[in-house]
């Protein structure tokens, strides 16, 4: 039986709860979506199983206030974790998707009504294994 989307996205949080410990920290899965808490401040655990990280509707993302992400990079077999703040990845979405907009002029070429964009791990190299994002 192949997992659901939501059952891989459910092992994310619990692979970010587990690297946390890992490295030391107090960590818990939290509510029954995306959050989890590292030494006691919230993240947003977002999987990727195909090379990058899936944003449906990047306005909906941009204008989220979350101070923490996890991307848990789960392709090919290996596990990568980013640890991001919230501003950082949001900044850099929003100009990626605003370079990719002004590139094929202003509107997208094959939906004009997608809100599409993706996180590629190239994208949040810097934040890999980036705990100190969860230090007091």
């Amino acid at each position: 039986m192949t997992p659901t989307n939501h059952q891989k996205h459910q092992a994310g949080r619990h692979l970010a709860v587990a690297h946390a410990m890992l490295h030391g920290y107090s960590a818990e899965i939290v509510g029954s979506h995306r959050y989890v808490e590292v030494n006691g401040l919230s993240a947003v655990v977002m999987l990727a199983g195909m090379g990058a990280w899936q944003i449906a509707d990047v306005t909906d993302f941009i204008s989220s206030g979350q101070e923490r992400y996890i991307l848990v990079d789960v392709t090919d077999a290996m596990t990568a974790l980013y640890l991001v703040p919230g501003d950082e990845l949001r900044k850099g979405v929003r100009e990626r998707h605003e370079s990719f907009l002004e590139r094929v002029g202003g509107t997208r070429p094959r939906n004009p009504q997608s809100r599409h964009a993706a996180i590629e791990p190239a994208h949040v190299a810097q934040w890999r294994d980036h705990w100190s994002l969860f230090e007091r």
